[in-house]
């Protein structure tokens, strides 16, 4: 006799959750004597489902893993880029070489130099601050190479002794009653020409003999120097500089600064190594005093000077340039041109580095207040290219409306239309690294005293070393 096996169902206290369709599905199938397996469909068809709903997951989660894959380096270029652009926002440019640094701002300050309105100055004002320039410079040279100096030393006496003849009407004048602006400016030169101070600069400057009545519209500018270093015979372009006497060069305060800079090459006019240069060597160097450490750089002090070994001759290929005078005023609320020249192309090859002459004609330039302003109308226009360089402008900087990367360093040069002679107004110029347009220069007027000062100073020892 024949058992039957025991039925294979579920025991009723377990459960399986199955959906409601399946459920039916079974239902519908389940009919008749084979109740008894019942149990068995119902856990062959889970398993289906499962089995499926399993494949599902694993379809969405290689889907989804596709997408991230797919979307991953997108997602990691946005944020490199973001990241780029905060990082290129404090970033400033000091040139386009190999060597040049850039100069990271530690944090947007929160007050701007130049967040009001300049007030156009009276000519008393002037006068008055332009002593106050004068004894702050002394000061701070004073400070830097301490008391030994006898020509600071006399100077800072008869200073003393100017001020102190001074009658003071409300406190904070410096003018004699009845005294004006002119008196004050010829009582100040005469001190400064029994110090030996504002008789040192050519008189007979920026003229280009080879286009008298155009001397910037040439191939050829007289007063452009090229500097660089001497490696193994080879010419390695560094810097661009003017020549401002016979014997010194006006530049940047960190070329200045640099030893690697050794040697100069005029009479320039189209690449580097030029085949008819004249060439000097570098024997000292001085900066402004107000350079401390690399963020001075970028306050209107970026200004130093080179002494040539030997003096230069004078001719047709090699001119002083003029500078700004003392009593000039730079009117920060400024509109006008002026040439850009520097050096780009720049290439390291066995030769030595090579460069091309860029000279930028036309060039519009910007009194500090109006560039200021200008900067930051753009930002908001452009607030993803923000420019951080209106935080740093003071009034001792003049822009000019080019790209920094067509020159990187370079000199700023305008012309008297009167004289057709040229000075040269700007160097040291700095941009930010993300939107490098403008270049802030300092302006060389501001500084005309300290250039004063230290060709005093050389004169004296160049004097001292001859007797």
């Amino acid at each position: 006799m024949l058992r039957h096996s025991t039925p294979c169902y579920a025991s009723e206290a377990s459960e399986v959750r199955v959906s409601p369709s399946t459920k039916m599905m079974i239902m519908s199938t389940s009919v008749g004597p084979h109740r008894s397996c019942r149990s068995l469909l119902l856990g062959l068809v889970v398993l289906v489902q499962l089995s499926a709903t399993h494949r599902i997951m694993m379809n969405q989660r290689t889907q989804s893993h596709r997408r991230i894959t797919m979307q991953t380096p997108a997602i990691i270029r946005e944020t490199q880029k973001h990241q780029d652009v905060a990082s290129k926002k404090m970033q400033v440019m000091l040139g386009m070489c190999q060597e040049d640094r850039e100069i990271e701002l530690k944090n947007i300050p929160k007050t701007f130099p130049l967040a009001n309105t300049i007030p156009n100055p009276t000519p008393e004002e002037i006068a008055e601050n332009t002593i106050t320039d004068m004894v702050d410079v002394m000061t701070k040279v004073k400070e830097k190479e301490g008391n030994r100096d006898p020509v600071m030393n006399n100077l800072m006496e008869k200073m003393k002794e100017m001020t102190a003849t001074m009658e003071v009407n409300t406190g904070i004048g410096t003018h004699r009653p009845g005294e004006t602006a002119q008196d004050f400016e010829e009582r100040i030169k005469e001190l400064l020409s029994i110090s030996g101070i504002e008789a040192l600069l050519p008189l007979d400057c920026g003229r280009n003999p080879r286009s008298p009545m155009d001397p910037l519209d040439a191939e050829l500018l007289p007063w452009v120097a090229a500097l660089g270093s001497s490696e193994d015979g080879r010419f390695h372009y560094r810097c661009t500089g003017a020549l401002i006497t016979n014997q010194h060069i006006l530049t940047d305060a960190d070329c200045a600064a640099s030893a690697n800079i050794n040697i100069v090459q005029l009479n320039v006019t189209k690449a580097l190594p030029e085949p008819f240069a004249v060439e000097n060597y570098v024997v000292g160097r001085r900066i402004h005093p107000s350079i401390r450490g690399p963020t001075d750089f970028l306050n209107g002090s970026n200004i130093g000077l080179l002494e040539l070994a030997m003096p230069v001759f004078f001719n047709d290929y090699i001119q002083p340039i003029c500078l700004p005078g003392v009593f000039d005023t730079p009117d920060p609320l400024a509109l006008g041109e002026g040439t850009i020249v520097g050096f780009n192309s720049i290439i390291d090859t066995p030769q030595g580095r090579l460069a091309s002459l860029n000279i930028l004609r036309n060039s519009r330039v910007l009194g500090s207040s109006i560039c200021f302003t200008a900067i930051r109308l753009v930002n908001e226009r452009f607030p993803d290219q923000e420019s951080t360089l209106y935080t740093l402008l003071t009034e001792d900087h003049i822009c000019a409306d080019r790209i920094f990367e067509s020159v990187g360093k370079s000199i700023l040069l305008q012309e008297d239309s009167t004289t057709n002679r040229v000075k040269l107004v700007g160097v040291g110029g700095i941009a930010n690294a993300l939107r490098s347009n403008p270049i802030a220069y300092t302006l060389v007027q501001k500084h005309r005293f300290w250039v004063e000062l230290v060709l005093k100073k050389f004169m004296d020892n160049t004097s001292e070393r001859r007797t």
